[in-house]
């Protein structure tokens, strides 16, 4: 009998857990169903190198085509991309048929409507370029001369607001940088990065920028005012690739002209010279520093010392400053040599005002005795001091 009575607890036992364990199953056969992927238009201008243009068999690339699919690579989207002009742009992205795009500084009329990305992307300059005979250091003193600008562009606004200068309109970018080739005018004004980019790829010559920059106004990812779950996944993203190093990745990619060893060895050799001068009593450590502007330029400078420490100035800062008052505003790279012959590396002080002038100069460090690197300063100062306006004009 109590044999009889523990059989029948025990199945009823069996029973029971079977019954948790089937139903246990059962919630684990069925899952939730996982979310569908945002499907995102992303609409960029198709005239706009280096920034979004269009290759061979219509491929998208530049770097803002780079950044987006950065910024949004580890979220759940699938991202069509469509080229337009930037007029159509900004009309679809408003009406919703686009999503995000790209390279669109803000204004009151835009704030109203799309939404911005809480980070810039790019700060946007328009500069004059001329040729080597033209160079001036102050573009003041190009009013009353000729140039050329893309018709109905944001750049010929600009030109016409600076005052002063014989505007000669042509229908794109390039043929504006064309006349400058040819001598028909004696400056070009004109987004810096589009103008080094044809610079270089259609092998114009010594053109380079001048002075300082008419405007500069940051640019950022904007999407449609409805589109409030991507622009939370482009904030993320944007700082995620800020802080791992990717954003300066893409950027030495598209920006930074290639650096040759031969170009190296000349500023190492104009730095080891330049320490002959210094002034240092204090330290006895004479330090020579070479700078490679954009126009192909090396300016040397020495370290000068001073009985207030705070008060004594790095090879560095020296050779930049020579520059500046020379009308050179634009840096490739620079170079400091120790008396032993090593390179010495920017200091903190020196990033950060190197990073005044771009974050894509390129300096010379030694990590291990004989073995140097061409560091981008931003990638020496990843947290540098940058709180000016985010738009500012000359």
């Amino acid at each position: 009998m109590m044999f009889r009575t523990i059989t029948t607890q025990g199945v009823a036992a069996v029973l029971f857990w079977v019954y948790l364990l089937a139903a246990g199953m059962a919630v684990y056969s069925a899952p939730a169903q996982a979310q569908p992927p945002l499907r995102v238009v992303y609409g960029f201008d198709r005239e706009y190198p280096p920034f979004s243009f269009e290759e061979a068999q219509g491929k998208p690339v530049g770097f803002d085509v780079d950044l987006i699919q950065a910024v949004l690579k580890d979220e759940n989207v699938q991202i069509t991309m469509r080229p337009l002009t930037w007029d159509k742009v900004q009309v679809e992205l408003s009406a919703g048929t686009i999503q995000v795009t790209s390279g669109m500084a803000k204004t009151k009329q835009r704030l109203l409507l799309y939404r911005f990305a809480d980070r810039p992307s790019m700060p946007m300059q328009v500069k004059l370029f001329t040729k080597p005979a033209a160079r001036v250091g102050n573009i003041t003193l190009l009013r009353g001369q000729t140039v050329s600008v893309e018709k109905g562009s944001y750049q010929q606004r600009v030109l016409e607001e600076f005052g002063g200068l014989n505007i000669k309109l042509y229908d794109s970018k390039v043929e504006a940088l064309k006349a400058l080739e040819r001598d028909e005018v004696i400056a070009y004004g004109g987004p810096a990065q589009t103008a080094y980019y044809y610079i270089d790829r259609l092998k114009l010559g010594p053109i380079s920028a001048v002075g300082t920059p008419l405007v500069v106004a940051d640019t950022y990812f904007a999407v449609n005012r409805d589109a409030e779950r991507l622009l939370e996944m482009v904030n993320k993203g944007m700082l995620r690739v800020m802080q791992s190093g990717e954003y300066d990745r893409i950027y030495r990619k598209w920006f930074v002209p290639t650096f040759y060893v031969e170009e190296y060895q000349k500023m190492f050799e104009a730095a080891r010279n330049a320490a002959i001068n210094a002034y240092s009593p204090y330290s006895k450590t004479p330090v020579g520093a070479a700078v490679m502007t954009r126009s192909g330029r090396i300016v040397t400078g020495c370290n000068v010392e001073n009985a207030q420490f705070n008060e004594s100035i790095t090879a560095i800062r020296t050779a930049v400053l020579k520059a500046v008052s020379e009308g050179e505003y634009e840096f490739r790279a620079v170079v400091a040599v120790a008396p032993d012959g090593s390179v010495q590396a920017p200091s903190a002080a020196d990033r950060q005002f190197l990073f005044e002038f771009g974050r894509g100069i390129l300096c010379a460090v030694e990590p291990e005795k004989g073995r140097v690197e061409m560091s981008m300063v931003s990638e020496l100062l990843p947290y540098p001091y940058a709180s000016r306006p985010e738009s500012y004009q000359y």
